[in-house]
């Protein structure tokens, strides 16, 4: 980053000049997140907030930037993370801060680790490492939470992060508060949603931007029983829903079960009754992708969500521009679990768990459950490749797929799959790496240009042993930009959409009185870079990031975060807190 004259210095004059500017950006290329075309001009930053956009002239600054042949964009704003946990011993939030953004919404899914009674908070924490695919032992040590509201939980993070963060309370953390084991048992009595209500009302009040649930089959806990929202009637949601009508500020989450079958008649209905509950706020809803089991079901949800706009509901999906490269280990995934057999089975401890895999009475249940294809996440064996092996004598099986080595053992794909990762006690890694076609692409296109959606969901923080997608950013910008979906047209998509859909009036816009949020790229440099998988989190814990390249700096409120790749250690972001 090319950085000028500081401490008032002013070179076209020949006496000092009082600071008053916190940063200048010089000659940049403007995008300013309308829309509009860009434009050459200045930006001038003051108390964190953007206070001059043209030409600055006769203003000194204490940093002054030189952005000549850079684009400067505002911040992107990411609607669904699990960051909650990582931001307490990683402030950036990264990588989602090296690929532009400056803005995530955390606590999506209904999963929070508050609120939370002390004695159940090592219950969520374990909940939470299953279902996001994070490490329970750095949680544990990463995250100095002893339990209490969400409020306690959002203040120990106040002043120490360099992202700017809102919470959803999350529909598990609040069903376990009132009902403890049995929110995984059974449906809510009355009294008990009256409960679970209360305490809505209490995180509203401490500044939550609303309620977040799911209702996924493949959300399964620790102990192989499915997570408390999934036993949560309608009635519940929408009674919980019903909180946000008493506040000006807020926004609801849900995943339904059915969207990758274009939503069910009873999820369209709680869809539509969560909407109209929570008094007109915005709902967002479930991903929209070209599933390879049902490649039309986004249009039939598009037709859903189109009819919920004609009535005047608020509901908005996300696009995803990462239709690929999903991974898994048999030591730890969740993306089986929508076969039961296959849930129950990876959830008994280790040596049991290699017993069962060994069964050939198990294995054939496994296979059957395999073989009829019926769930959200179905691929064929040719699909799934070795993506690192932990042993060197299996060294020349990476980059195989399971299909390949199935027919030259003379195997059917289940035992290549499952003796394989057995020499390795279930350590290997998989990819699934289906092939991205003209027509996945030409999709994707379409709903990232669809006013409904906003492109997402890279789920920040979460599944870190499975996949990164925090480069959708990236993606957006440089694999499906054209004459129609134009680099302007993209980044409001990535910026000022999304901050709209959560209330952010304040964000998403270089102009004046906005938040200084903002990301300086060479637009000719700009790419995906390799992935790494980095082993830097409490207890030494793995996680899966993007690099990248072409980002000159990301600035949260008028500070320098992430300097040409590299966290500067700067922490001015703000916990966002919602109708205080």
């Amino acid at each position: 980053m090319r950085v000028g004259p500081t401490a008032g210095h002013c070179p076209e004059c020949k006496r000092e000049q009082p600071m008053t500017a916190d940063l200048i950006i010089r000659g940049a290329r403007i995008i300013d997140g309308t829309g509009l075309p860009g434009f050459t001009g200045d930006v001038e930053v003051r108390d964190g907030r953007i206070v001059r956009v043209g030409r600055v002239r006769g203003t000194a600054a204490a940093k002054v930037i030189d952005a000549d042949g850079l684009d400067l964009t505002p911040g992107f704003v990411d609607v669904h993370t699990h960051y909650d946990a990582q931001l307490h011993f990683e402030s950036s939030a990264s990588p989602s801060s090296w690929h532009g953004v400056t803005t995530v919404l955390t606590g999506n899914c209904g999963f929070t680790l508050a609120p939370s009674k002390p004695e159940d908070l090592d219950w969520l924490v374990l909940m939470l490492a299953k279902v996001e695919g994070m490490s329970a032992d750095a949680l544990r040590a990463g995250v100095n939470f002893g339990g209490g509201t969400l409020g306690d939980y959002l203040r120990l993070l106040d002043g120490r992060i360099g992202v700017n963060m809102a919470s959803y309370v999350g529909h598990a953390a609040v069903r376990r508060w009132v009902m403890g084991a049995e929110a995984s048992e059974r449906e809510a009595t009355a009294d008990e949603i009256v409960a679970m209500q209360a305490l809505v009302d209490e995180a509203m009040r401490e500044g939550a931007l609303g309620l977040s649930t799911s209702q996924l089959d493949v959300h399964a806990d620790h102990e192989g029983r499915p997570v408390p929202p999934n036993l949560a009637s309608a009635a519940e949601i929408v009674a919980l829903s019903s909180v946000l009508a008493g506040y000006d500020e807020g926004a609801l989450e849900h995943l339904c079960r059915s969207f990758a079958l274009g939503y069910d008649a009873s999820d369209r209905q709680l869809l539509a009754d969560m909407a109209r509950a929570s008094g007109g706020k915005s709902l967002h809803a479930n991903l929209l992708l070209r599933f390879t089991n049902d490649p039309d079901s986004w249009r039939t949800c598009l037709d859903v969500l189109e009819g919920y706009a004609r009535e005047g509901l608020r509901v908005y999906p996300m696009a995803s521009a990462n239709p690929k490269g999903l991974h898994l280990a048999l030591s730890d995934t969740i993306l089986l679990d929508e076969m039961t057999s296959f849930r129950e089975t990876l959830a008994l401890p280790m040596p049991e768990r290699m017993r069962a895999l060994a069964d050939p009475g198990v294995r054939a249940r496994l296979r059957r459950d395999f073989d009829a294809g019926n769930r959200q996440l179905a691929f064929a064996w040719k699909d799934l490749l070795v993506a690192s092996v932990r042993d060197s004598k299996n060294a020349a099986l990476v980059g195989r797929s399971v299909g390949d080595l199935a027919r030259e053992r003379g195997q059917d794909g289940l035992d290549t799959f499952l003796d394989v990762a057995s020499s390795e006690d279930l350590e290997t890694v998989f990819v699934i790496d289906r092939p991205v076609s003209q027509a996945d692409r030409d999709v994707i296109r379409f709903l990232l240009a669809h006013p409904l959606t906003m492109p997402g969901s890279s789920d920040g923080g979460a599944h870190v042993n499975t996949f990164c997608g925090a480069d959708y950013t990236t993606r957006v910008l440089t694999e499906y930009v054209d004459d129609e979906f134009t680099f302007e047209h993209a980044v409001r998509r990535l910026s000022a959409v999304p901050a709209a859909t959560i209330g952010l009036w304040d964000r998403g816009e270089i102009r004046p009185g906005a938040k200084a949020d903002l990301v300086l790229l060479d637009r000719s440099k700009l790419a995906v870079g390799p992935a790494r998988l980095l082993r830097d989190f409490p207890t030494g814990a793995a996680r899966m990031v993007w690099e990248q390249r072409g980002y000159v700096a990301t600035i949260v409120n008028g500070e320098v975060i992430i300097d040409d790749g590299k966290p500067t250690g700067a922490t001015p972001g703000e916990v966002l807190r919602f109708n205080q």
